[in-house]
C-alpha cells in the first residue's frame, strides 16, 4: 500500500542510499541486532536482484586529538553489535587510503562493510521481486489506521 502513485516515491525518493555497517547503534537496541545482519545480506541479495550494490566502505573523520575519544567510541559500539573489520587509521593511513583529504582530519574510523545502493534501483528491485512472488500493490491509497485483529493479521 502506497499514498503515492509509484513505490519510488516518498521515504525512498529521500534515501541516502547508504548500507550502514552498524557502528553508529546503541548495543541492544534493534537496529544493533539487525543493521550488521543486514549489511552482511547485501551481496547475495544483489546477485539475486542485480540492483547495483557496492561495498565500498566508510569513514568516520576526526578532525584534531578532540574527536578521537568519539572514533574509540564508535569502534567499541561497532565491535558489540557483530560490526566485522572495524580500524582506526592513523593520519598516515587515512591519507594512503583517502589522498585528497583536508589536511584537518588526523584519524578516521574505517567500516569496510558499508556500502551504498541507488535507492530508485533497490526498490524497483525489491518491488518486481515482490510482484513475481504475488504481492498486489495499491498505489495511491492512503493508510488511516492499521490494527491487529484476533487472528494474528492486520486490518488496514
Amino acid at each position: 500500500i502506497a499514498k503515492a502513485d509509484d513505490v519510488t516515491q516518498g521515504a525512498t525518493k529521500g534515501n541516502s542510499g547508504i548500507v550502514h555497517a552498524g557502528y553508529d547503534d546503541s548495543p541492544g537496541s534493534v537496529r544493533a541486532k539487525f543493521c550488521p545482519t543486514g549489511n552482511r545480506m547485501f551481496p547475495e541479495l544483489d546477485k539475486d536482484l542485480k540492483f547495483g550494490f557496492q561495498r565500498n566502505g566508510s569513514l568516520v573523520v576526526a578532525r584534531g586529538e578532540h574527536e578521537h575519544p568519539i572514533l574509540e567510541e564508535l569502534l567499541q559500539k561497532g565491535k558489540t553489535n557483530g560490526v566485522k573489520g572495524l580500524k582506526i587509521l592513523n593520519q598516515s593511513e587515512l591519507r594512503r587510503v583517502e589522498p585528497n583529504i583536508n589536511d584537518d582530519a588526523t584519524a578516521a574510523l574505517y567500516a569496510p562493510s558499508a556500502g551504498i545502493v541507488i535507492p530508485f534501483e533497490f526498490t524497483i528491485a525489491l518491488a518486481e521481486n515482490a510482484s513475481s512472488n504475488g504481492v498486489e500493490f495499491r498505489c495511491e491509497c492512503e493508510v488511516l489506521d492499521v490494527s491487529k485483529q484476533q487472528d494474528d493479521y492486520f486490518h488496514v
